[in-house]
């Protein structure tokens, strides 16, 4: 049984929302949105939430807190075998593996918001970025020394505790993000051409509505909100059996969502105002946002606050998924938690390793991709939507509909599920994620 509780509903909604807000919500979702058809694409993707992303996040964490342990052991509790305890091994590794890669883009948007208060970035001209970007991409020894002392930070966080650490620290990121995002997003409705980022972004085209669109903003939806990473089921057995889980995993999704949306009226006005290709990923924001803040008066202060909200958006991440892989560590092998702590960074740390060598002279290959390239596929396109139908699966048919049902209506008011969600758990979910399965192979 976890030892670690929340220390009110309000930390446990804005520390969950914390974890699922990360780098994905800044540089993808923003440009599938535009190129998935604008505002049509919202209203598939809020359905699919609707449908799919609330009730399964509520699974998750319902799980965790039904189990009252962490899924390396709450998993083989629940139906009485350990071999069931699996699921939470491939989650856990899916979440180790992301995190490797995860923390040298981290280091990468570290060094550029060095950069920025330093001036050097402002100094370089458009045509410099993409190479300057292949040199911070190449500096080995610098990012990971990045990476070294972002998971020291990490490290020093998480050891002071639930409340006393991941609590405050996600209070005062959330706060902070929000913020930087809303100043972001004024600055660049102020700019000339900004009706036409509007434009691309939000305007709905239903013509673009296909099922490959539907399937990507499946797949988007099930990754941002962190389902199948074993994080929300950790955070699950931190909450109180009262606890309104379906309330609570919609505040969640609304944040996430949000933010996401919001990012998108923060880029997308400022990308087409000077021209620039909306991309997404890492060009969009190493060489297109670069480009806009060496062009513009105060870029190295705007260009410092935007770099440092993609950090604060991805390390809060991190933070909450060492600390529930911490947790999972010392409940499975009895450790103290110090130990545990160790361990989890210890693993990410050795991990990121080859993940930075991905980017030297003769990267390190793994069935003809680069390590960050095979760990990116392996854990995205099958380790979680795998763990995540296993998952919708063992809660339908091994813990059993009624039992999870009557579980989940125990604190959720007049948000009770009863038979609602009996289709959606047993067919929908585990056959909308065997599709993103599918679609990832082939």
């Amino acid at each position: 049984m976890s030892s670690n509780h929340w220390s009110s509903r309000l930390a446990f909604i804005i520390t969950a929302s914390a974890f699922a807000v990360g780098l994905g919500n800044i540089w993808r979702f923003p440009y599938i949105v535009g190129e998935g058809g604008g505002g049509a694409f919202l209203l598939v993707y809020l359905a699919l939430i609707l449908l799919i992303g609330i009730p399964l996040l509520t699974v998750e964490m319902a799980l965790g807190r039904l189990s009252e342990a962490t899924p390396l052991v709450g998993f083989g509790k629940l139906s009485k075998s350990p071999a069931w305890n699996g699921i939470g091994w491939l989650a856990v590794i899916a979440t180790l593996m992301i995190m490797s890669y995860y923390v040298m883009i981290l280091a990468w948007i570290l060094s550029y918001f060095v950069e920025c208060i330093s001036g050097n970035l402002m100094r370089l001209e458009p045509a410099e970025l993409p190479g300057h970007f292949s040199a911070v991409t190449h500096s080995l020894g610098t990012a990971i020394g990045m990476v070294a002392g972002i998971l020291l930070l990490s490290f020093l966080i998480v050891t002071r505790g639930l409340q006393s650490g991941l609590e405050r620290y996600s209070r005062f990121m959330m706060a902070g993000l929000a913020l930087m995002l809303l100043a972001l997003a004024a600055w660049a409705a102020t700019l000339e051409g900004a009706q036409a980022g509007y434009r691309w972004y939000l305007t709905p085209d239903f013509s673009k509505i296909n099922a490959q669109v539907a399937i990507s903003a499946l797949g988007q939806m099930c990754f941002s909100v962190g389902v199948g990473m074993g994080i929300a089921f950790v955070f699950g057995s931190y909450s109180d059996k009262e606890d309104n889980l379906p309330s609570t995993a919609g505040w969640i999704v609304l944040a996430d969502t949000a933010i996401a949306l919001l990012a998108g009226l923060m880029i997308f006005p400022a990308i087409f105002s000077f021209g620039l290709s909306p991309d997404s990923g890492p060009s969009l924001i190493f060489i297109s946002m670069a480009s806009i803040f060496g062009q513009i008066a105060y870029g190295r202060l705007l260009g410092a606050a935007f770099f440092l909200l993609l950090f604060l958006a991805g390390f809060t991440s991190l933070i909450a998924s060492v600390q529930g892989l911490k947790d999972s560590f010392l409940e499975k092998f009895r450790l103290s938690s110090a130990s545990a702590l160790w361990l989890v960074t210890g693993i990410i740390g050795a991990g990121s390793v080859p993940v930075v060598f991905s980017y030297a002279d003769q990267p390190w290959m793994i069935f003809g991709k680069t390590v960050f390239d095979f760990l990116d596929y392996l854990a995205n396109n099958i380790l979680l939507p795998v763990g995540a139908s296993l998952l919708a699966l063992f809660s339908a048919y091994v813990v059993g509909y009624a039992r999870l049902a009557a579980h989940i209506d125990q604190g959720a008011g007049r948000l009770k599920i009863g038979n609602k969600w009996k289709l959606i758990l047993k067919v929908i979910i585990p056959l909308a994620l065997l599709i993103i399965l599918w679609n990832g192979i082939f």
